[in-house]
């Protein structure tokens, strides 16, 4: 048996061992999933489950260490072991294709941006809704990958989910208790977290009394790192056709800024 200590994931004392053996790397949490089948591998699961449950892992457990990640899957290539196997702590066995889960977690651990954006709000009376789906659709026509995401219906890890190949994070909220609503403090607290990198973005809001929602929404995204690209929209009460054509030339500017960067 042989040992490699590494890393990879969140504890401190995580450690690959390698039985020479059989050719099997007991990975720990590296390479798993939140996963619980009958099959035990994952050549017995459907492709699109393994990317998608791997992808979900990896943006809401692994993604804070993607800078060490790299280095670990430098560390295994120069091991010249014959690794046949990966047996994580909880997840299917990777006993085919171990290119697909590597190729992933490099591509992963990168964060390179792609021409992807990921809309994220929440909303009382719809306002911010409208605002939303106005930026929303004028991201499509620019040819951009668009995804919407209501927090009144969604949970934060499916944000994270997305995030993951995302180029941009567009955030808007309804203001409440001069405060953004709370299921967004909830999403951007979890976001912050989980440390996603090299992404630009953009904000927006409504509300009725004050409008603290859209500058504590940008206050946010700069202490992630997120590159600002545009003003803010904020709007009291129902949006006029003006302000949505505001929020659609957000829209066209992140499109914009997307594409300069490949």
């Amino acid at each position: 048996m042989k040992f490699m200590e590494t890393r990879m994931i969140h504890w401190p004392d995580s450690m690959f061992s390698y039985l020479e053996k059989d050719g099997v790397l007991f990975s720990q949490d590296a390479f798993g999933m939140h996963l619980a089948t009958f099959e035990r591998f994952a050549d017995e699961l459907p492709a699109d489950m393994l990317e998608y449950e791997a992808a979900t892992y990896y943006a809401n457990i692994v993604l804070p260490y993607s800078p060490v990640v790299l280095k670990a899957l430098d560390k295994i290539a120069a091991t010249g072991w014959d690794i046949k196997i990966f047996a994580p702590d909880h997840g299917p066995v990777w006993r085919k294709d171990l290119a697909f889960i590597l190729n992933r977690y490099r591509k992963w651990a990168g964060q390179k941006p792609s021409r992807k954006a990921v809309v994220v709000y929440a909303t009382m009376w719809h306002s911010t809704e409208m605002m939303a789906r106005a930026i929303a659709e004028s991201l499509a026509q620019e040819d951009i990958r668009v995804k919407l995401i209501s927090m009144n219906d969604a949970h934060r890890s499916e944000v994270l989910y997305e995030v993951l190949e995302a180029g941009a994070l567009i955030v808007g909220s309804s203001t409440l208790n001069n405060n953004i609503l709370p299921q967004m403090a909830d999403v951007m607290t979890y976001l912050k977290g989980l440390k996603p990198a090299n992404l630009i973005g953009a904000v927006f809001g409504s509300f009725g009394w004050s409008g603290e929602s859209v500058k504590d929404l940008e206050a946010m995204l700069r202490d992630m790192k997120v590159e600002i690209v545009c003003d803010a929209i904020s709007v009291k009460h129902v949006p006029s056709d003006d302000v949505l054509e505001k929020c659609a030339a957000l829209g066209k500017t992140v499109a914009i800024e997307l594409k300069k960067r490949g």
